[in-house]
């Protein structure tokens, strides 16, 4: 069984405040997967995660499409993953259980390419939807999962 809420950002602003929302919950050993085609805000939403987690400003979270992984040192690491020029079979190994062992949470962009997907994870899955700006924003988790009660604070947060 899983737990989804659904809403829809109506330009970039409000989808990186969302991600404000999920970073101000974020904690030590969480993931969060982020789903989407090019284009549909996976780095916005990013951005204001990363942000908000790692206390450091919005325009210093930018995609790691060429570094794979940028970490951002706060309370607890944030690290910030992009899979997005990566093969299947080039995701063996990535070391993001160790980030996770070493006491840092983890945003994924396009963890829809990773086959091994955690269940305790955040998935978020974002869809363009009507005007060029707005966006229909999944959010997904198990109902018996850490991140539960913690969903229920974003929404709280972001109405």
């Amino acid at each position: 069984m899983v737990w989804m809420w659904e809403l829809t950002t109506n330009s970039e602003a409000e989808t990186i405040a969302l991600g404000s929302a999920i970073g101000a919950v974020l904690r030590p050993g969480d993931v969060v997967m982020l789903e989407g085609e090019l284009g549909s805000g996976k780095t916005r939403l990013a951005k204001g995660m990363v942000s908000a987690a790692a206390d450091v400003p919005q325009d210093e979270v930018v995609s790691p499409t060429f570094t794979l992984v940028n970490t951002f040192e706060g309370a607890f690491p944030v690290h910030h993953a992009d899979l997005y020029r990566l093969e299947p079979h080039q995701l063996g190994d990535l070391g993001f259980e160790d980030a996770l062992d070493e006491g840092g949470a983890l945003v994924i962009e396009w963890a829809e390419k990773l086959r091994d997907v955690r269940t305790d994870a955040l998935l978020v899955v974002i869809r363009p939807a009507g005007s060029a700006n707005s966006r229909l924003i999944s959010i997904q988790c198990d109902p018996t999962g850490p991140w539960q009660e913690r969903i229920e604070e974003i929404v709280e947060s972001f109405r």
